[in-house]
């Protein structure tokens, strides 16, 4: 089965060196859960397509920034706004539309031939 991205691409593509390899490992896990949940694939395709590792490298580095994907913060005078949430349901929405066939036929079919009636 393969991963969505080998754990030594997020300290590289997030250029924080200190990502070690339990951090990745977890940040990993909370991705496949979200992007398993919007495409409805069970196991990634070998080799991962492209639009499906740089989702995964993004939402990774939002779980990364801010792990409770808190939308404001405010310590004393000093408040913080997060846009995580906003782009992480971009990014689901379009893997849903690019991935989840649920519901969907698998197979063309040809035009009927009533030719024959």
């Amino acid at each position: 089965m393969a991963d969505l991205f080998d754990l030594g691409d997020l300290p590289n593509w997030l250029q924080v060196p200190q990502v070690d390899t339990q951090a990745a490992a977890l940040y990993r896990r909370a991705v496949n859960g979200w992007l398993q949940n919007a495409t409805g694939l069970t196991v990634w395709p070998d080799p991962v397509p492209d639009d499906l590792w740089g989702w995964a490298i993004e939402l990774a580095a939002m779980v990364s920034e801010n792990p409770t994907l808190l939308h404001s913060e405010t310590v004393g005078a000093t408040s913080a706004t997060f846009g995580d949430r906003t782009r992480r349901e971009q990014i689901l929405s379009e893997a849903r539309k690019a991935y989840n066939t649920v519901g969907q036929p698998q197979w063309s079919f040809p035009a009927p031939d009533w030719s024959w009636s």
